[in-house]
């Protein structure tokens, strides 16, 4: 497994949302209300994490047949979104970032920011003894041939949306309902799973967003209270 890690890039300032447990839609409009405020102007980047409840996601390249009934036999909505990738799920257990930051301020390069938010989970999972790493051609982090952390990136007038997903202690049964990432042969994995126990959440946050900090280069800013 190959990575390397990109330099850091400076940025004016970083506010940390963690919300806890959110509905997708209600993160989604979040998310709305500041990348339009990126483009407006604002100097703050953003950062928002959480856990959503349980729904399934379909992203540009994904294929309704890839649920596999699954949104009918799980009573599990799904979302057709504007990021790339596949089909997946979000839900209890997993750890959710999405990161608000104005791309034009580091070099407008998509691939680039794919991997650096790669190298921050591959950062964070080191953290928890979890040896991982990136496979050639392919998106996201992985732990040997088993996949451990899911990227699905928007940008609107160079500024992103959606994010990583960073399966801590999830139920792995909701991914064995649909076909992952269009991969019907992966293996979804989680930190529980390869250690045999898992961090508390609060602390999977903390240190990812240490990760988060160290790789981007993001200055430190109090976080607003954000209305759930």
């Amino acid at each position: 497994m190959a990575h390397a890690a990109a330099a850091p890039a400076a940025t004016a300032s970083l506010e940390v949302h963690r919300l806890g447990r959110l509905a997708y839609q209600r993160a989604l409009a979040l998310q709305e209300e500041l990348v339009q405020a990126k483009i407006a102007g604002s100097p703050v980047d953003h950062l928002l994490l959480l856990e959503h409840e349980p729904v399934y996601t379909l992203g540009r390249g994904a294929r309704v047949e890839d649920l596999l009934g699954a949104d009918a036999r799980l009573d599990v909505p799904v979302y057709r979104v504007g990021r790339g990738g596949g089909v997946t799920w979000h839900g209890p257990g997993q750890l959710v970032a999405y990161p608000i930051l104005a791309l034009a301020a580091r070099g407008r390069d998509v691939h680039r920011y794919i991997r650096r938010l790669e190298a921050v989970l591959v950062a964070t999972l080191a953290r928890f003894g979890v040896a991982a790493g990136t496979r050639a051609g392919l998106t996201g982090v992985w732990v040997g041939e088993r996949k451990i952390a899911s990227i699905g990136v928007g940008v609107r007038r160079w500024v992103t949306m959606h994010g990583v997903a960073l399966n801590v202690a999830p139920d792995l049964a909701y991914f064995r309902a649909i076909v992952p990432c269009a991969m019907p042969e992966v293996t979804m994995t989680s930190i529980e799973r390869e250690c045999g126990t898992a961090p508390a959440m609060a602390e999977c946050e903390e240190i990812f967003v240490r990760c988060f900090r160290e790789v981007f280069g993001a200055g430190e800013r109090r976080a607003e209270e954000l209305g759930r």
